[in-house]
């Protein structure tokens, strides 16, 4: 019906090159109903309207072409190397204009297939890296990715096979150098889109327990950029939407990480890092309850208990303390307003869960969690004490840290700033039969190593004796060497 409607016109220069793009077209159909290629498909649309036009720039290339091949072929992305690698003065436009082609062109796995067999992302990503690559280029290639993590044949082939992780790790890395020319635009216009193609990455669970397995250092990697680039960026902090982009990965990739084996390596925030990152988050949420305060605390909890938590200095621990405590609280007493975080959450784990712990009682348990661990570990061998037989009451716990240890263990008033916050958790909660063995043992912990038995027994000043009373508590479950947060 085209070519018909073309013959009918005037025999101009324009129309001829029109009849033999749509033969070029025509010769490639060798079934009935044979599908044509979505990138195929906007080539010729797009090369009818540069016929149209004698002074586009991509007007010589394609008509030389038209006239050297009589079908084009439906396996390859036409033209792609003579546009990507053009060495004309025009390059830059040549390159804009296929890149534009390769973003209309994917659209189903059929058109996937097509670019994995001609390398076409490997070429992208390298390219992107390149002097010959300015920020258009680069936005479009991001862009393009975006598109393509949308596919799961090209989303597995992205991370397995083209590094997909470690390449977005090394944009974010250079996002962190002051001296990146142009940072500011790239982070306000790249960094949402290569957010997003991660959290689409990881809403794939087979990709999640692939990277678990065997790549979760390159989550790490990029984890560990996303949260330079979070506290040492303060424009980056009022822009809540990414900065609850970054949170929600950071909690990803604890939570990954907290399903490893022992023996595998993992992701962790240390202390001083967690102070930092709750110092930021009070400057995205200008020190008022905010959803990303909330989010920032989750983050926070999913993190291993750090054993070097009483080691912070004592008024930065106060301040992490009041933070936190500060955002439980808000948290449960909002959270019926809140609506939920459908526009931040990532997806790795889409399938239903338990209901979480109130973030009140999950900070109770990470806080006497952390004391417990500090004070077992790295003290003695747990492995041998664990094996005793009387391992399972508190007296002979905090008997075995005085031997070692001794007195004053703990710095001067962090203990008392611990346990403060923990009796005023627990308090909140009342009594919980679950959380109640772990937080009498943290107390004991933090407040009775270095008593005497005469000193335990003025304490009572009721007749009864406390180390009795202790020796009937059972040995918390964090004492055990194969406890896991």
């Amino acid at each position: 019906m085209f070519k018909s409607l073309i013959a009918e016109m005037s025999e101009e220069e324009r129309c001829h090159r029109l009849r033999l793009l749509l033969s070029y077209l025509q010769n490639s159909i060798e079934e009935r109903w044979q599908r044509i290629p979505s990138i195929t498909a906007v080539f010729v649309a797009e090369a009818s309207f540069v016929l149209l036009d004698p002074s586009h720039d991509n007007y010589s290339t394609i008509s030389k072409n038209l006239m050297r091949c009589s079908s084009v072929d439906m396996k390859t992305i036409p033209l792609f190397q003579n546009f990507f690698w053009s060495s004309s003065v025009s390059f830059k436009t040549d390159s804009l204009w296929i890149l534009r082609l390769l973003y209309a062109g994917m659209n189903a796995d059929d058109d996937a297939q097509i670019y994995i067999r001609n390398s076409t992302f490997e070429m992208l990503m390298s390219f992107y890296g390149s002097p010959l690559s300015d920020n258009m280029s680069k936005e479009l290639i991001i862009q393009i990715v975006r598109k393509a993590v949308k596919l799961h044949k090209m989303t597995w082939f992205l991370v397995e096979h083209c590094g997909l992780i470690l390449w977005l790790s090394s944009i974010v890395s250079s996002l962190c150098w002051e001296e990146y020319e142009d940072r500011k635009n790239c982070i306000f216009t790249q960094l949402p889109i290569i957010l997003e193609v991660i959290n689409d990455v990881t809403s794939a669970r087979y990709i999640v327990e692939w990277l678990q397995k065997h790549a979760l250092e390159q989550l790490s990697e990029l984890s560990c950029h996303l949260y330079k680039l979070l506290i040492g960026d303060g424009e980056l902090m009022e822009e809540q939407r990414t900065v609850n982009s970054v949170l929600q990965i950071l909690r990803l990739v604890l939570k990954i990480s907290q399903k490893r084996k022992v023996y595998q390596p993992h992701f962790t925030l240390s202390d001083e890092g967690l102070f930092q990152l709750c110092e930021a988050i009070d400057v995205c949420s200008k020190k008022k309850y905010s959803p990303c305060a909330a989010l920032g605390l989750k983050v926070v909890l999913m993190s291993t208990p750090p054993t070097t938590v009483m080691g912070m200095d004592q008024e930065n621990l106060s301040k992490f303390l009041s933070w936190a405590v500060r955002n439980a609280i808000q948290s449960e007493s909002t959270k019926v307003l809140q609506p939920e975080e459908s526009n931040y959450q990532m997806t790795a784990w889409s399938e239903k869960e338990e209901p979480e712990d109130s973030l009140v009682s999950k900070l109770l348990r990470w806080l006497t969690a952390s004391v417990i661990l500090r004070k077992i570990s790295c003290k003695f061998n747990t492995d041998n004490i664990w094996e005793q037989s009387n391992i399972n009451n508190l007296q002979f716990l905090l008997e075995c840290h005085e031997k070692r240890f001794g007195e004053n263990e703990v710095g001067y008033g962090c203990g008392e700033i611990l346990a403060a916050s923990i009796f005023y958790l627990q308090q909140l909660l009342g009594v919980n039969r679950r959380l109640l063995p772990s937080v009498v043992s943290a107390l004991c912990l933090l407040l009775l190593s270095g008593s005497s038995s005469t000193d335990m027994e003025i304490w009572l000043g009721l007749g009864i004796s406390l180390p009795l009373l202790l020796s009937k508590i059972r040995c918390p479950a964090e004492a055990n060497p194969a406890w896991r947060w």
